[in-house]
């Protein structure tokens, strides 16, 4: 396989259990560069616990994971995976934008400082230049206007809005959504979905864990339904949801359409 052929993320025979509970039994997935990628399925099924092993944050019990064609995580010798430090592990981390269900904001800093603080004290970015940075970021996700507030101060979706600029400050190559409309009111949810579709208008490669299934058949470029920690159904989105295959998907889609 070239270089050019190989997916941004690779997903192998992913294995994750939290004591007895099995939670992911074999995960296999592959994401090209600049696709958007929806998770969806009913709650319970293993999406949020794949999504922090991503980039991680939760370890695996078996198989792999690869972005830009390195092991998360780990490193490989004479085909043997060796856990890396933790150092290494947030570097790895940086590349990798991930956006939570709640916002995750540090409430003892504004706005401003929320997406300044990740370049500053992680990749050792000039204040100057990550100033620079957060503001036209901030301008981007429409929140320029309340830079000097703090979360508190701010909406849910003002909040979920400075998060993800906060993420994109990283420069990431991979942007994970965790749910990121889950927690906000209804008339909020429409404020954050823009800023993703404009993410994916730009190319920025993404995985989205949601339940939102109008913004996945009109940005997804895949979807893909998982089921008691299974994949049960990848493919374009016009066809999983004009013609799902898989019983389960039936049913899922039967309640929520």
């Amino acid at each position: 396989m070239s270089e050019i052929d190989t997916p941004l993320v690779r997903a192998v025979n992913v294995h994750k259990s939290f004591g007895r509970l099995e939670v992911l039994k074999g995960i296999n997935l592959d994401v090209t560069t600049g696709q958007v990628v929806c998770l969806l399925g009913p709650s319970g099924g293993g999406k949020s616990t794949f999504l922090r092993c991503l980039n991680h944050l939760e370890k695996i019990d078996r198989g792999s994971v690869w972005v830009d064609g390195k092991p998360v995580g780990y490193r490989l010798s004479q085909n043997r995976f060796y856990e890396i430090r933790e150092r290494e592990v947030a570097l790895q981390r940086a590349q990798i934008g991930m956006v939570f269900q709640r916002f995750n904001l540090f409430s003892n800093r504004t706005a401003l400082e929320n997406v300044t603080e990740g370049p500053i004290q992680v990749l050792k970015v000039n204040p100057k230049e990550a100033h620079e940075t957060a503001v036209r970021l901030l301008e981007r996700v429409g929140m320029m206007d309340w830079a000097n507030r703090y979360p508190a101060q701010l909406s849910g979706g003002q909040q979920q809005r400075v998060a993800i600029a906060r993420s994109l400050a990283m420069n990431p190559k991979l942007m994970l959504f965790d749910e990121p409309t889950s927690a906000l009111d209804p008339e909020l949810v429409g404020e954050v979905l823009t800023v993703m579709r404009g993410l994916a208008a730009d190319g920025m490669t993404m995985i989205v864990v949601t339940h939102e299934v109008g913004f996945a058949r009109e940005v997804a470029d895949k979807a893909v339904f998982m089921f008691d920690g299974i994949i049960a159904e990848e493919g374009i989105p016009v066809d999983v949801f004009s013609n799902p295959r898989h019983e389960r998907t039936q049913q899922f889609l039967s309640k929520v359409l």
